[in-house]
């Protein structure tokens, strides 16, 4: 393929812009850009002529953006009966159950209507709409979607600005030749019918919105380009990259301002020139130290200012050489894949959901995330550089050959070229970004032609990050991805292959493991600590998300199935293990299902029991206690590929004394004691960081002792706790602002007469609010509760739930009231003050 020069990379960036005649130079205009989501117009479904300025919409619905209205109660969802579904135990039978039946049709759900199934969370897309009536802002106006799923259509005054198919890449509109003296008519069409994905997607205006207006002469979208070509620590070079769009203006200046707000350089060029600065003594971008600078650049038209922009970035040396290297030293990948969706909130993607995500995903122990297998919001990647995750950024989950009928693929050879240009130019300049991936389990009937269009136009655009292809190489070494990645990557340690052969083939190339089991962190993380060109594992997943439903399943299997297995990351255990996931309730595991139940952490952010696992096998704990919920009599627990145990951090437990449990230990050290009230009860050696041992119950404190040659590491404690008697409300933020990107996140804890937490606690929680603010969404962990998201009620999961607050538009106190029979209430409030 002939090569794709940087002016043919510039034009497919703006390839959603519609053709216009740009106005003649004329008088220098400052940017504004404001944010466009407040005041829109919805009706969901098929709207005659719902593009039309003149079409009634008096009765459509008021709501502000970002907006998924896959995530709402259907129109006709009437059931209020969460509590047949609330049952804490996640066990599973081969033949799933019959009883209890769960509601046909309750909040988003509907598995008769959801073409996607479990897929996409029983949830229901189709058609929507959108209209906003605006007032021309004058001069020259441009309309940004950050992102719409999918296949948007949009007009302004009746008139057909463009169509934009993939829902995960922001696009714009230039629309100056098409607005009018007074009020204007924007209106979209948001077509996600039909099976469009693998996991759930969401529908509508998920994102922000914007209206940007400046002169004649403007920097683009994503038109200014940060890199750093020599990093040291006593100095570095930092180069600056301006696009423009109009005619040219006099000059261009940018001025460098260091991490604490502080100038430390200012330039001015020709338009066209390349900024080069020496900083010295850069503070450096690290995980430990994310340190942020700001470009500054705006144009001059003689000696006065006119457009200008600025963005972050990082200053960092990056290096793949076996290891991953910031600055020389190496990191430790601690990786987990996520998809783009918020839990209760849906696809939502406000800044505040972003940031608390990431927030706790390093908390967790996470160093590193992928963004299965679309790009991310902006949001979420500013937080990655603020707080110091890193990031491998991926761009699609199918090209020509898809996975379902209705998704991307339809579309990808006419719009591949755009769409990866917009994700690059807009992603570039994040220091938290580390590596490309072009794809995730590609289907590529090219004979890697494709691949290789795809890594030629990437390299134009960025050549200081590494190309991968998600599970390119899990299956051959002479896969043809082989020949345009810099990174080799596998999926479940090559299908149980291992990657070794792979590696021994290409040699000169690193190789990543983007995605793991959580029943095989521990031989994951060994190979990767024994292979120093094996560079970290993403665990699939870091967090639980809609959709996939059930794929995380916990087996109750006979008695002996576990031991039958063996070492499910090899064959033949990996093959045994397949034949088992599969075949205990199909794929997944049926409504009402709708999560994948295979994260880290809940849908609500809390550890699930492969978080403790990690924290022994990384060493950043010494000891995690855990026990199983008991099972039926012959039966026991099974962890097989996705799923896992189902287990508490519990001593309280509803059978009678002396009844078996099994307590798991994790630990790094080589010998485990567990008493009961001060007296042993069992000890054992741990194998993979893992030892299972059996107490008789009886109410008390169960206690578990790690030592290592000799010497005790750490011990851990589980206490009996009380019935339940209150409800705690922790949230968590102190202060909210008028922001609508500001949200508090307040968790619900069910606790006896002590304040401790009643571990397995099942309580229907209704939610009152009052104030300056709303009820945003309700949701707890889950993965079978099939409930209303937006019902100002939840049942506790693990004696748990989560409140979601969203601030008003003016100052004042947001109150939240949460209330349940039998338990003492809990009231906080929360000040709103003005956003800054």
């Amino acid at each position: 393929m002939p090569g794709i020069s940087r002016r043919r990379a510039l034009q497919l960036a703006a390839g959603a812009t519609v053709a216009a005649k740009l106005p003649a130079a004329g008088p220098v205009v400052p940017r504004r850009e404001t944010s466009f989501d407040e005041g829109w117009l919805f009706a969901r479904g098929e709207v005659a002529g719902g593009e039309l300025p003149g079409l009634d919409d008096d009765g459509w619905r008021r709501l502000d953006l970002p907006h998924d209205w896959g995530i709402e109660d259907l129109p006709y969802a009437i059931s209020d009966d969460g509590a047949v579904t609330a049952d804490a135990s996640v066990l599973t039978t081969q033949i799933p159950p019959a009883q209890p039946a769960p509601p046909a049709v309750i909040g988003p759900f509907d598995p008769a209507a959801s073409t996607g199934g479990g897929s996409t969370g029983y949830t229901v897309g189709g058609i929507g709409w959108y209209r906003k009536h605006f007032d021309n802002p004058g001069s020259r106006v441009e309309l940004r979607f950050d992102g719409v799923y999918q296949n948007a259509d949009v007009w302004l005054n009746g008139v057909h600005l463009g169509f934009h198919p993939f829902g995960y890449t922001p696009f714009a509109f230039d629309v100056t030749p098409h607005l009018v003296s007074g009020t204007n008519v924007v209106a979209v069409r948001v077509d996600n019918s039909g099976q469009t994905s693998r996991w759930y997607s969401g529908s509508g205006i998920y994102r922000h919105t914007w209206l940007t207006v400046t002169g004649a002469t403007r920097i683009p979208l994503s038109g200014l380009t940060v890199t750093t070509p020599v990093v040291t620590e006593r100095r570095a070079t930092v180069r600056v990259e301006i696009d423009l769009d109009g005619p040219p203006p006099d000059l261009v200046r940018v001025t460098l301002r260091d991490p604490w707000n502080h100038p430390v350089a200012r330039r001015e060029a020709a338009p066209g020139t390349p900024i080069d600065f020496s900083v010295d003594r850069p503070a450096l971008w690290d995980t430990g130290h994310p340190h942020l600078y700001t470009a500054h650049a705006e144009l001059l038209h003689h000696g006065r200012p006119g457009d200008a922009t600025e963005t972050t970035f990082g200053i960092r040396e990056l290096t793949w050489d076996g290891q991953l290297r910031l600055n020389g030293r190496p990191v430790q990948v601690v990786g987990g894949c996520i998809h783009h969706d918020n839990g209760p909130m849906g696809a939502v993607a406000l800044g505040r959901s972003e940031e608390r995500r990431v927030e706790l995903l390093q908390a967790a122990g996470f160093t590193a995330l992928r963004t299965a297998h679309d790009p991310p919001s902006t949001a979420l990647l500013d937080a990655c550089d603020r707080l110091g995750m890193l990031v491998m950024d991926e761009f699609v989950d199918m090209w020509d050959t898809g996975k379902t009928p209705q998704d991307y693929s339809v579309h990808f050879a006419q719009w591949w070229e755009r769409d990866l240009t917009s994700m690059i130019r807009r992603d570039r300049n994040h220091p938290s970004v580390v590596i490309w991936s072009l794809g995730n389990e590609i289907t590529d009937n090219t004979g890697g032609v494709r691949g290789a269009q795809m890594a030629q136009l990437l390299r134009t655009l960025d050549a200081t990050r590494p190309i991968t292809l998600g599970g390119g190489s899990t299956f051959t070494a002479d896969d043809p991805s082989w020949s345009y990645v810099d990174i080799g990557d596998v999926h479940y340690n090559a299908n149980g292959k291992g990657y070794a052969q792979m590696h021994a083939a290409h040699p000169d190339k690193p190789m990543t493991h983007s995605e793991g089991f959580p029943a095989t962190i521990h031989q994951d993380a060994v190979f990767v600590d024994a292979n120093p060109w094996a560079v970290g594992t993403w665990i699939w997943a870091a967090m639980d998300y809609l959709g996939e439903s059930g794929i995380g399943k916990t087996l109750m299997a006979p008695a002996g199935t576990a031991a039958s297995i063996g070492d499910q990351s090899v064959m033949p255990g990996w093959s045994i293990a397949r034949l088992l996931h599969h075949g205990w309730g199909g794929f997944g595991y049926p409504y009402p299902y709708f999560q994948g139940n295979c994260g880290d952490l809940d849908l609500i952010g809390q550890r699930k029991p492969q978080n403790h696992w990690r924290a022994a096998v990384t060493g950043v704990s010494p000891v995690e206690l855990l026990v199983e919920r008991p099972v039926e009599p012959g039966t026991e627990q099974v962890a097989v590929w996705w799923g896992y145990y189902d287990e508490l951090e519990s001593w309280t437990w509803n059978v009678p004394d002396g009844h078996p449990m099994v307590a798991r230990v994790y630990t790094p050290g080589d010998h485990v004691r567990l008493l009961l009230d001060g007296e042993p009860v069992a000890e054992g050696v741990p194998e993979r960081c893992a030892v299972a041992l059996t107490a008789g119950y009886r109410p008390g404190e169960l206690t578990a002792i790690a030592s290592r040659q000799g010497r005790e590491i750490g011990r851990r404690t589980l206490r009996t706790t009380g019935p339940a008697a209150a409800i705690r409300l922790v949230p968590d933020t102190r202060k909210l602002t008028t922001s609508r990107d500001d949200l508090a996140h307040v968790l619900v804890t069910i606790v006896d007469a002590h304040g401790r937490l009643v571990p397995d606690a099942v309580h229907r929680v209704e939610f009152a609010v009052r104030g300056a603010g709303t009820l945003a969404a309700v949701g707890n962990g889950n993965p079978h509760n099939a409930d209303s998201f937006r019902r100002p009620r939840r049942h506790t999961w693990h004696g748990r739930a989560l409140a979601i607050l969203r601030p008003a538009k003016t100052p004042g106190v947001v109150t939240l009231t949460a209330s349940a029979p039998g338990l003492r209430p809990s009231e906080i409030s929360l000040p709103v003050r003005a956003k800054d």
